[in-house]
C-alpha cells in the first residue's frame, strides 16, 4: 500500500474515532476533548506502528489545526480585552493570575530537579504559566449552555480568564525565548508582531469585512499561518505567533466573526492534534514517584486557581457565592492547558513524565467544574 494511501486511511480513522469518543464525552456531560484525549491514549500502541513520514505528515495536518483553533481563541479574547471590561475585573482577575503563578513557581522548583531538562529557569516561567492558565474557549461553552454567557458572572469570568490567559501566553513566549539566552533575537516577535498589527487593525478590518466570506478566510488563515511562520523562524512555537495574531486582529474584524470564519477548518483539524497529544500521554510511567507528583501539581493547580480567583472575587466586593462560582469557572482548564503542556513538551522544557502529570490535571480540572457548578446551584437555591 503507498504512503498516500496509509496517510488518507489513518486520518479517516483517527477523525472518525475522534468524533465518536467526543460525542460519547458529551453525552456524559463532559467536554468532548476528553473524549478526544482518551482516544489518543487508547490507539498510542497502533499509532506508533505507522511509517515515519505518514506519522510526521499527520503531526503536520495536526499542527495546522492547532494554529487556527489558536488563531479562533485569540479572535474570542478580543472583546473581554477592552479597558472598560478588564477594569470592572481587576481585582478578581489579579487574584485568578497572581496566586496561582506564585503557588505555580513554588511548586515548580520542587519539581525541577526531575522534570527540566531545558534548565530551572524556563521551566519555573512555563509551570507557573501552565498553572495559572483558564481555557477561555471552554469557559465560554459552559457558560453558554448554562445560559450565564450575558450576565454580569458571564462577563466577569470571560473578562478575567482573558486577563490569564494573554499573561500565561506571553509568560510562555517569555519562557520559549529564555532557551535562547534571552537575546533580543528571540524576544523580538513578542513585541514586533503586536506592534506591527495593531495601528493596521481597522483598515484591515474594513477591507476584510468587504470581502466574499471564502476570501475573508483564506486571508485569515494566511495572516494565522505567516505569525506563526515568524514565531517559529525565531525560535519560538508557531502557535505562539497564531495565539497573538488572532487576540489583536479580534478587535479589526469582529472577534465571532472571525472566529466563525477559521473555525470549521479548526474544528475539522483539531480533534487530530488532541488525539496525537493523548498519544504522548504514557501511563505505563505512573510509579509511586510520579503518582505523587500528579497529585502535587492537580492539588496547587486547584488550591491556586479557585483560592485566589475566589480571595480576588471577595476582595473585589463580590459576594460569596457568586464569589465561588466566579472560582470554580476559573478552575476550567480543557483544551488550552493541553495545548499549553503540548508546546511546552515541544520545546523540550518538561519531559513526557511532568507532561503526562499535566495532561492529568488538565483533565480533572476540566471534568470537575459542570459538577461543582451544579452543586453550587443547588446549594444556593437549597436543594
Amino acid at each position: 500500500m503507498s504512503e498516500l494511501a496509509v496517510l488518507l486511511a489513518a486520518l479517516a480513522v483517527l477523525l472518525g474515532l475522534a468524533r465518536f469518543a467526543g460525542a460519547m464525552a458529551a453525552r456524559l456531560g463532559q467536554p468532548a476533548v476528553l473524549g478526544e484525549i482518551l482516544c489518543g491514549v487508547a490507539v498510542a500502541p497502533l499509532a506508533r506502528l505507522l511509517p515515519a513520514r505518514v506519522d510526521a505528515t499527520l503531526t503536520a495536518i495536526a499542527q495546522l489545526g492547532l494554529l487556527l483553533f489558536l488563531f479562533a481563541a485569540g479572535a474570542h479574547l478580543a472583546p473581554a480585552l477592552t479597558r472598560r471590561g478588564l477594569k470592572s475585573v481587576v481585582v478578581p482577575a489579579l487574584g485568578a493570575t497572581l496566586v496561582p503563578l506564585g503557588l505555580g513557581a513554588v511548586l515548580a522548583l520542587w519539581l525541577a530537579r526531575r522534570h527540566a531538562p531545558a534548565g530551572t529557569g524556563p521551566f519555573v516561567v512555563f509551570v507557573a504559566a501552565a498553572i495559572a492558565v483558564t481555557a477561555l474557549p471552554v469557559l465560554a461553552r459552559i457558560l453558554a449552555e448554562r445560559g450565564l454567557l450575558g450576565t454580569a458572572a458571564g462577563r466577569r469570568a470571560l473578562s478575567a480568564a482573558a486577563g490569564s490567559d494573554v499573561a500565561a501566553w506571553t509568560l510562555l513566549a517569555l519562557a520559549a525565548a529564555s532557551l535562547h539566552g534571552w537575546s533580543a533575537a528571540s524576544l523580538w516577535p513578542v513585541v514586533v508582531l503586536p506592534a506591527v498589527l495593531w495601528p493596521a487593525r481597522g483598515r484591515f478590518g474594513k477591507w476584510v469585512a468587504r470581502l466574499p466570506r471564502p476570501s475573508a478566510t483564506v486571508v485569515l488563515v494566511g495572516l494565522a499561518c505567516a505569525a506563526a511562520a515568524v514565531t517559529e523562524v525565531a525560535g519560538l512555537h508557531p502557535a505562539i505567533g497564531a495565539f497573538f495574531a488572532g487576540a489583536v486582529l479580534g478587535h479589526a474584524v469582529p472577534a465571532l466573526d472571525a472566529a466563525e470564519l477559521v473555525a470549521p477548518a479548526g474544528s475539522l483539524l483539531a480533534p487530530l492534534y488532541f488525539v496525537l497529544v493523548g498519544r504522548a500521554v504514557d501511563l505505563g510511567r505512573l510509579d509511586a514517584s510520579l503518582l505523587a507528583d500528579v497529585a502535587a501539581v492537580v492539588a496547587v493547580a486547584v488550591a491556586g486557581k479557585c483560592g485566589g480567583a475566589y480571595l480576588g472575587a471577595r476582595l473585589g466586593g463580590i459576594a460569596p457565592h457568586p464569589a465561588a462560582v466566579f472560582a470554580a469557572l476559573m478552575n476550567t482548564r480543557g483544551v488550552t492547558e493541553l495545548v499549553f503542556v503540548g508546546i511546552g513538551l515541544g520545546l523540550g522544557v518538561i519531559d513526557s513524565a511532568l507532561y503526562t502529570a499535566m495532561v492529568v490535571m488538565a483533565l480533572v480540572t476540566t471534568a470537575m467544574t459542570g459538577p461543582l457548578l451544579t452543586r453550587l446551584t443547588r446549594r444556593h437555591e437549597g436543594v
